[in-house]
């Protein structure tokens, strides 16, 4: 592959005239040109199958090419390997100047189409010979074609002028960045905006329902074409219901495994988020609760950490409105957490303030008490007492809240509780933070939250800890320890 503004490519055009069109002849580019990059028939030939053909045949076969294209399937489907593969296409046949855009909801999975795309490239001598790589793009200087694969910001998208777009993950989809590139439209005779994805947790406030819905009241209109499979109607039905795996998962029993949905059936996750990725059905939690009902009563001994075990320390630390908490989690596979200290402020008290001083030396008992590998906590408001803790040589490591780590850690968590790889003391502060906490789910991933921002609402720091120590705890159970641990001597 030819990397750099400078690299050589082959000049000559791409070897491909077959007499076929519309999606016969993407089907053809594809097994000629794209072999799979990963997973089941890694680097063969990529063969298409009838679903897939009807999804491109919806742009590629319509007597007049659509502006708007909006497809709706569950996750599993290859969705990311099928657009990555109609990218290239449309790249290396539209002609001079064309421009593809995959647009995702973050740089992490424009990334991860990217790559695919990019690896596609690479497998093939004759796309490969003609292209020069960049970090964020294709060029094929020949035709001074672009293909770029951008995050879902609207300032990065402003002045686009392409020949396909796709907006991946439509279903929580910036709406700003999704009429930017509407909007973009209309420079070139042949574009389109192709939308996919799988329902959103807001159902009245997202990009593909809205697609949805105005497809449905307006048949008539050409300049958007709609596709989904899909169980919706079917809601009623359990979630288990096989009539329904097979209507929605076009891919099930050839690259996607039913033995996989099997073992994410709830409780393992939650209903509601398990009807939109694997039913696509436009469903909402009824009360947005972590864990299910009994998972946690469930997982109690009804002791705490023994003195002297291998552990982490979980710290969730506020300044003056919220609460304070710290946690302990012994390592290991499957963690036992029991709470070590809670600090709130008293009711109608606006003069309180967190005693730094005691939340600090109460960490330095906890390492007097056990032997631990680490403190964790995000360093948000609390780097002072970090960086004093890590001047006496405790093991301090910074927990960012980030989206995506957040979103990993959290969901880590509810399937450990959920699959008893998990225990607990049973001290009932600790329950009632795990009880109050709720999922909130947006286009950046999921995280714990209060069920309200009110001063007077239910605490949840010490799950905030909980998922922070769980994290670090099973970790640690598998990775050997590379900076220096302190324990004090009684």
């Amino acid at each position: 592959m030819k990397a750099g503004p400078k690299a050589k490519v082959d000049d000559t055009p791409l070897p491909f005239r077959p007499r076929s069109t519309g999606s016969k002849r993407f089907a053809s580019f594809a097994e000629k040109f794209i072999k799979v990059p990963k997973g089941t028939n890694a680097k063969k030939a990529l063969r298409l199958r009838d679903w897939q053909l009807d999804l491109i045949g919806s742009v590629e076969d319509a007597e007049v090419m659509p502006r708007t294209a909006g497809w709706m399937l569950p996750r599993g489907q290859g969705k990311s390997t099928l657009v990555a593969a109609y990218g290239l296409y449309r790249f290396f046949t539209d002609g001079e100047g064309s421009v593809v855009a995959v647009v995702a909801v973050d740089e992490r999975q424009a990334g991860i189409v990217f790559n695919i795309a990019r690896r596609m490239v690479e497998l093939d001598d004759e796309l490969s010979a003609r292209v020069q790589v960049f970090k964020d793009r294709l060029y094929w200087p020949t035709t001074d074609s672009y293909f770029h694969c951008l995050p879902a910001s609207p300032a990065s998208l402003e002045g686009l002028d392409y020949t396909l777009a796709i907006l991946d993950e439509a279903g929580v989809a910036n709406r700003d960045a999704y009429e930017v590139l509407t909007l973009a439209q209309g420079k070139r005779e042949r574009s389109t905006l192709v939308c996919i994805g799988t329902p959103g947790p807001k159902v009245n406030d997202q990009v593909l329902a809205d697609l949805r819905n105005y497809a449905a009241e307006h048949p008539e209109d050409k300049s958007l074409v709609w596709r989904e499979f899909s169980a919706a109607g079917f809601e009623d039905h359990p979630v288990d219901c096989r009539h329904c795996w097979e209507l929605a998962n076009p891919a099930l029993d050839d690259f996607l495994h039913r033995d996989a949905l099997v073992a994410l059936l709830p409780p393992k996750t939650r209903e509601a988020t398990f009807r939109r990725a694997r039913l696509c059905q436009f469903a909402t939690d009824t009360d947005g609760a972590f864990l299910p009902a009994g998972v946690w009563e469930g997982l109690s001994t009804g002791v705490g950490v023994p003195d002297g075990t291998e552990v982490v320390i979980a710290l969730d630390g506020s300044f003056s409105d919220d609460t304070t908490a710290v946690l302990v989690a012994a390592v290991g596979a499957e963690p036992h957490v029991d709470k070590v200290k809670v600090w709130q402020r008293p009711a109608n008290d606006e003069s309180y303030r967190v005693p730094v001083a005691e939340v600090e030396q109460t960490i330095r008992d906890s390492c007097r008490r056990w032997k631990v590998l680490e403190i964790v906590a995000d360093p948000f408001r609390w780097t002072r007492t970090l960086q004093i803790l890590e001047s006496e040589n405790l093991p301090v490591v910074e927990f960012p809240h980030s989206p995506a780590r957040l979103t990993a850690a959290t969901t880590d968590l509810f399937s450990a509780a959920t699959n008893a790889r998990l225990t607990h003391s049973g001290d009932r502060t600790l329950a009632e933070h795990v009880a109050a906490a709720v999922i909130v789910e947006d286009a950046r991933g999921i995280r714990l939250s209060k069920a309200s921002r009110s001063r007077s609402a239910r605490k949840i720091d010490l799950a905030a800890c909980l998922v922070m120590a769980h994290s670090r705890a099973t970790w640690r159970a598998t990775h050997k320890k590379r900076s220096k641990t302190r324990s004090f001597a009684a």
